[in-house]
């Protein structure tokens, strides 16, 4: 039985679960097991949401860019199905909200913490395929790809390496300069050196966010002077 908080969810997803079960267990963290009397959590629906997410993915890639060769489909499902791109898609929805966490976990700001967003998305795909089949979570998963046009363009990182290695010959450099927060919040600041100089700072709540985020400020001065200080 769900409570009227999760059948909220189920409008926010746009999805009604045959069997409420099985969107409770996508929901059910670890920690709370003990607490609530139960032996099922999302680990093993994250297991198999992860697979079939990489499944959707490859296929919208696959008719989207019916040119591309395998290495470029291969990036681009990887940036799209990353840690910091499926916490984003799961803040959207404030996924957070719903998750069951036990009592030694359960703060705000656990709940807004990029690795447990992440792992629940992927159990509440892999909760809509058993529930409902492989459409309804196609169906689903492409509500978040729809709205992030500008997906491709984001690996910030990518494009920075490419655009160094055609004009100076090297790779960017990247440095982390500080790391703050408790471990379920940690928060790191990324500089990035390109031929020596410094060209972008950014920070968040993984090394890989903050580095992207350094990249994105490093494309930007790039694309405001049209070339890199010498």
């Amino acid at each position: 039985m769900l409570s009227k908080n999760h059948e909220k969810l189920q409008k926010v997803i746009e999805y009604e679960f045959s069997d409420p079960e099985i969107l409770i267990t996508a929901l059910t963290h670890k920690s709370c097991v003990a607490e609530i009397g139960t032996k099922s959590y999302n680990e093993r629906m994250e297991f198999l949401g992860d697979s079939v997410l990489s499944a959707i993915v490859a296929e919208t890639l696959y008719k989207v860019y019916p040119r591309e060769a395998e290495g470029k489909l291969s990036q681009l499902k990887a940036q799209i199905v990353s840690a910091p791109n499926l916490c984003a898609w799961a803040k959207k929805i404030y996924l957070g909200d719903y998750i069951f966490l036990g009592r030694g976990e359960n703060t705000r700001e656990a709940r807004q913490r990029e690795g447990l967003l992440c792992d629940v998305f992927e159990a509440v795909v892999g909760a809509i395929y058993l529930d409902g089949g492989f459409e309804n979570s196609k169906k689903f998963v492409l509500k978040f790809l729809d709205v992030q046009g500008e997906i491709i363009s984001r690996d910030y990182k990518s494009r920075l390496q490419e655009l160094s290695q055609s004009v100076y010959r090297e790779l960017p450099e990247y440095k982390t300069v500080r790391e703050s927060g408790p471990d379920h919040s940690k928060e790191f600041e990324v500089v990035v050196y390109v031929h020596k100089r410094l060209l972008g700072k950014g920070t968040g709540s993984s090394k890989k966010e903050a580095q992207q985020s350094a990249a994105k400020q490093a494309m930007e001065r790039w694309k405001n002077i049209n070339h890199l200080p010498t």
